[in-house]
């Protein structure tokens, strides 16, 4: 009798023992490291035009005396600011997080450094950006304009903790997917005829 194909001899292939995708060379660590911190800079400009296109800001009134004064609805509207840069980061962390780890999962470890590296990057870049945009200071125009006039404030962070939403949301997202069930471990059903 003659071997059948099953009886042959299985030889290995030279690359069978080493997964595929995880070989991590200065240039894929280079790329991966530009790809993310490209992305999260991209980002935090399109948060810092979201934020200053949402935030109606508090107004002065110059008074008599050349002082800047403010009633309390302008009073309430003051913490707009913060308010906003929280929403439109978290949003944007909370995404960007799973994202960014989704989309760069080759080394998990440096991803997740590379996402709050990333994100803080992005926060400054939406604050910086945002008052950039925003009215001026008052202090620097209340001087050419005249008594009674509306002086808008400027667009600004006023509380630390808003700068950390950013890179916590997005931490948040990472986990999320890092803690997720992979998909190709799902158990095949096989269906058998006559069963």
């Amino acid at each position: 009798m003659s071997a059948g194909p099953t009886d042959a001899p299985v030889v290995p292939s030279p690359d069978q023992g080493a997964p595929t995708g995880t070989t991590t060379t200065p240039q894929v660590l280079r790329r991966d490291v530009a790809a993310v911190l490209g992305s999260y800079l991209v980002l935090g400009v399109v948060g810092g035009i979201l934020w200053w296109l949402h935030v109606d800001p508090a107004e002065f009134t110059k008074a008599g005396n050349g002082a800047l004064a403010m009633g309390e609805v302008e009073l309430a509207e003051r913490f707009n600011d913060d308010g906003w840069f929280a929403v439109i980061a978290g949003v944007v962390g909370l995404l960007s997080g799973a994202g960014v780890v989704w989309w760069r999962s080759r080394d998990p470890l440096l991803t997740v450094a590379l996402v709050l590296v990333g994100s803080t990057l992005a926060a400054a870049v939406m604050a910086f950006l945002g008052q950039l945009l925003g009215p001026a200071d008052p202090d620097s125009v209340v001087a050419a304009t005249a008594v009674g006039a509306i002086i808008p404030m400027q667009l600004e962070v006023t509380g630390f903790v808003c700068y950390l939403v950013w890179p916590l949301t997005a931490l948040a997202g990472a986990l999320l997917v890092l803690w997720s069930p992979a998909q190709d471990t799902a158990p095949d059903i096989v269906l058998r005829a006559g069963a």
